[in-house]
């Protein structure tokens, strides 16, 4: 959509118009997209209104204080006026050859629209950090976000985004990696029975499971034969950033995880997905629970809203085929394939404590 309005306003400016009115300009972006969905897919309104901002606020254009709103939220001013050339280069080009040799600095010489200068200040805080890298500590995404952009959540809650479709490190073609800076999640939740050194971990994707879990852990000992020295309440898709903590409370070399939570898009989706980030631990899923789940799952519970990912059905079969007949098999397969769900709650205290006596 860039290089849409940036044509009509060169094409504006080789008629000698300096004033446009903001309908022609849709009318032009759209003539360019040839129809509504296409227009859609490349962010609608809210991409238009983010491209007038920002050349607004790089002085190439400028509203006509008089004219009326155009009744959209966020609002626009109908009429508008060209300040200057759009394709106006802003920086000293000797200065881009200098930070060059850490910097791609292609995309804002196709795009002179973002040589600001405040775009220009946080470039050379990353060019001095870059040529130093080697001698700087591994930092968190919100202390580096401070350090290079005087903001903590500049980076974490995507704020450039809106004067870019691409946000600056993509600009620069730089990665998080290049920064030193990681994504810290929030340790997870868990009980310890009392052991110094845990070997055995259960984690569970919901809260009520986890303190049912407990319970059994602590009056019984081990459930569904297995005697776990911690519980991991994982808090959903949470778990898949605070597993990384793990080695806070044990030699992740030498602990064993199962892992057990609903028969759903997501909860299958938790379990591959940690299966595949966190490839050193031995992990594995609780076959026990989820045979004993089916079996207590008699109705057909309603799965709304969630993305369906094949290939952890198809994993999720072949992990379980060795412990499910044939049956139950095609039973699992018939609740993904009509947006049902077994919820992991239907085992309760009372079912463990039955099916051990």
């Amino acid at each position: 959509m860039e290089k849409i309005i940036n044509k009509f306003l060169l094409e504006y400016r080789n008629k000698n118009k300096k004033r446009f009115d903001l309908q022609s300009l849709e009318k032009y972006i759209m003539a360019n997209y040839k129809d509504n969905q296409t227009y859609l897919k490349h962010g609608g309104y809210k991409a238009f209104y983010s491209q007038m901002v920002l050349l607004k606020e790089n002085n190439i254009i400028k509203e006509i204080a008089s004219s009326m709103y155009n009744g959209y939220n966020p609002p626009l001013k109908t009429k508008w006026q060209i300040l200057s050339q759009v394709n106006n280069s802003n920086w000293d080009k000797s200065k881009i050859l200098k930070l060059s040799n850490y910097l791609d600095f292609s995309y804002y010489i196709k795009n002179p629209s973002y040589q600001t200068d405040v775009e220009w200040e946080y470039i050379e805080n990353i060019y001095k950090f870059l040529v130093s890298r080697d001698k700087r500590e591994w930092a968190s995404i919100e202390e580096r976000s401070l350090e290079l952009f005087y903001d903590e959540k500049y980076l974490k809650n995507k704020k450039d985004i809106t004067k870019g479709k691409y946000g600056i490190l993509n600009r620069l073609k730089i990665t998080r990696e290049d920064l030193k800076m990681k994504k810290y999640g929030e340790m997870f939740i868990y009980w310890n029975k009392g052991v110094e050194h845990i070997k055995k971990v259960i984690i569970l994707e919901n809260h009520s499971t986890f303190f049912t879990y407990k319970r059994a852990a602590q009056v019984m000992g081990d459930i569904f034969g297995f005697v776990p020295d911690a519980i991991i309440y994982g808090e959903g898709k949470k778990i898949e950033d605070s597993l990384s903590f793990i080695d806070e409370i044990t030699d992740s070399l030498e602990v064993e995880i199962l892992y057990f939570g609903d028969i759903d898009a997501e909860g299958l989706g938790i379990y591959y997905r940690l299966k595949d980030k966190y490839k050193d631990l031995n992990m594995s899923l609780q076959y026990e629970a989820y045979k004993n789940l089916l079996n207590l799952c008699t109705r057909n519970y309603p799965a709304e809203g969630q993305n369906k990912n094949e290939i952890y059905l198809e994993a999720f079969l072949q992990d379980m085929k060795p412990y499910l007949e044939s049956s139950k098999l095609e039973k699992i397969t018939e609740i993904w394939s009509n947006d049902f769900r077994v919820p992991q709650e239907l085992i309760d205290y009372e079912y463990l404590m039955k099916v051990r006596a």
